[in-house]
């Protein structure tokens, strides 16, 4: 079970103490360097550090910690320390998965370059080693960083998205004037009573493609990010919000008919609510299952989102045909 702990108090401090310092000792053996700060720390140390801690408790004993400084941007790893008499039992994977869902845009640590379990773990959650320093003379150490995956999140549908889509719908009207000639909101939130990520997409239709080169720095401007077709020939596709995507704008020139696809699949949705509801639920299962795997989220739903496309298709052909 992992807990927050209070490193301020004294009796804590000394359980932290208690821990690490065997397994620091352990580290110090293999990377063959003995000035690791952690192997001096005393309680009255912790206590002043200034990190946040969390532990690992087995029947009520401490055995294993990690600690880390954060900003918005970065959360560092200060410290990971399973005490020798509970390695192997996959304490310093948990707590590193449990750091790893916090917010941040990226994760750091340090360690000792020849420190091989240590990066193997590291490297095996996702981090890369950008680069080797050496602090004093014998230690030498990696950074490794992650640049850290988008949670999904599945949310109940909330009101206010009509209104941030016509807010920004009034923003790139500002921008893109005469050369835009319809902007649609699209994906889930346009589906009053949906389920959905909060997310607000919308789609441009606009006189020619080049608009969106004429305009790519004012869409940066506005706090988006273009990434060109991203997989998707005709479109391009900007994100807004950073890594916490607030919302997407799809641009495409009038007459593609991925513009028609999108809207057929937003209107067949509003016109059939057990539909709707049927992917709402599809989604909360994905987002729960995949939390950080975008692409398992993408793939699981792809069949039916397909089949949905097909039914709407039809559906709209014999509207046409009425």
């Amino acid at each position: 079970m992992i807990r927050l702990l209070d490193h301020t108090d004294p009796h804590t401090a000394r359980l932290i103490v208690h821990v690490q310092r065997p397994a620091y000792e352990r580290e110090a053996d293999i990377i063959q360097f003995k000035g690791i700060p952690q192997l001096n720390e005393t309680a009255g140390d912790v206590m002043d550090s200034g990190e946040t801690f969390v532990g690992w408790f087995e029947g009520g004993e401490l055995a294993g910690l990690a600690s880390y400084r954060a900003t918005p941007q970065v959360l560092t790893i200060c410290r990971l320390a399973v005490h020798p008499d509970h390695v192997r039992k996959g304490i310093g994977t948990a707590l590193l998965q449990f750091l790893l869902e916090k917010e941040a845009d990226m994760f750091e640590v340090t360690t000792g370059v020849h420190n091989k379990p240590a990066k193997a773990l590291y490297q095996k959650l996702g981090f890369s080693e950008i680069g080797q320093f050496e602090p004093e003379e014998g230690a030498v150490l990696s950074t490794l960083i992650l640049q850290a995956p988008r949670k999904l999140e599945v949310v109940p549908y909330r009101p206010e998205w009509k209104r941030e889509f016509l807010e920004e719908k009034q923003r790139l009207k500002a921008l893109f004037q005469d050369e835009v000639l319809h902007i649609h909101h699209i994906g889930s939130t346009s589906i009053p009573g949906m389920s959905a990520k909060p997310v607000i997409d919308m789609l441009l239709e606009v006189k020619d493609l080049g608009a969106a080169a004429r305009h790519e720095n004012g869409m940066k401007t506005m706090g988006y990010t273009p990434k060109g077709e991203n997989g998707l020939p005709g479109r391009r596709y900007f994100q807004k919000g950073g890594r916490r995507h607030t919302h997407h704008v799809h641009l495409y020139e009038a007459g593609h008919p991925d513009i028609k696809r999108h809207l057929l699949f937003r209107d067949y949705l509003i016109a059939h609510p057990e539909r709707a509801k049927e992917y709402a639920e599809l989604k909360k299962k994905l987002a729960k299952r995949f939390p950080l795997q975008i692409e398992g989220y993408i793939k699981g739903k792809n069949e039916w989102v397909k089949e949905t496309e097909r039914l709407a298709l039809r559906w709209g052909k014999a509207g046409e045909d009425k």
